[in-house]
């Protein structure tokens, strides 16, 4: 990994690592778990990539039976790959943000987690794009879902024969919830290896949060503004919110 990896037991923590090692014109997104133990590896492609073979039948299953319940039919397979994602089933997208306190908020907002350490992952997007070959004239740039450099990871494009790494792209945050967290993607092609063991790990780093800490970061985030309204903004968590401050 790029850095050695570092305790964070407050927001304090965060920001005084953050500022050691990130520099002003470094564009880095951030993963927030609640299980440190885990790897970076999106749904679709855990227990070893057993189920990446299985993609386009879960892929199509999901268009059969969403498709009736939805107001807007997405226009593409990018768009359908995010709905998807956006209720949580497998695909090869792996969720990322550019906000910091919103991964530690993902990191520590389970409670029924609190038995376990959490970590923190931060990823330098441009150096693993650079490491898959994706880059352009003007170095910070990102690809879009809808540049022809991704074509190639759309799920009636990909070629398990001809393996490709994983990379990092942007795309609209055509959600509330999406703009909320401040959203980005890493997409798998047919390589299942976890994120940080890719090349020499010099584009990852990870933050370790033990947990007797996370329910008082929890208490310094609720402090900051964050919580499930804020970043899942919808009617029921307007709801949720009630029960908590009125029925408890």
């Amino acid at each position: 990994m790029r850095f050695r990896e570092a305790k964070i037991e407050s927001v304090a923590d965060l920001l005084k690592n953050l500022k050691k090692h990130i520099g002003d014109n470094e564009i880095i997104w951030f993963r927030g778990q609640s299980t440190s133990s885990w790897g970076l590896i999106p749904s679709l492609a855990r227990g070893e990539g057993k189920h990446l073979q299985k993609e386009g039948a879960i892929y199509k299953r999901f268009i059969q039976n969403a498709t009736q319940l939805m107001s807007q039919t997405p226009l593409d397979e990018w768009e359908w790959l995010f709905v998807m994602q956006h209720h949580r089933a497998p695909t090869r997208l792996l969720d990322w943000t550019e906000g910091p306190l919103v991964a530690l908020y993902f990191a520590t907002a389970n409670s029924a987690k609190d038995d376990v350490d959490g970590a923190l992952w931060c990823l330098d997007p441009i150096a693993l794009n650079r490491q898959a070959n994706v880059s352009f004239a003007y170095e910070l740039e990102l690809p879009s879902f809808r540049d022809k450099a991704l074509e190639n990871y759309l799920p009636s494009r990909i070629d398990p024969k001809s393996p490709m790494q994983p990379v990092a792209a942007i795309g609209p945050r055509a959600t509330k919830r999406m703009a909320a967290q401040i959203g980005a993607f890493t997409v798998n092609h047919s390589v299942y290896k976890p994120m940080e063991s890719l090349y020499d790990g010099k584009h990852v780093w990870k933050y370790f949060i033990p947990k007797e800490k996370k329910a008082e970061i929890r208490r310094e985030l609720k402090y900051l503004g964050y919580s499930a309204l804020s970043l899942f903004p919808d009617i029921d968590q307007v709801a949720d919110l009630i029960q908590r401050e009125y029925l408890k």
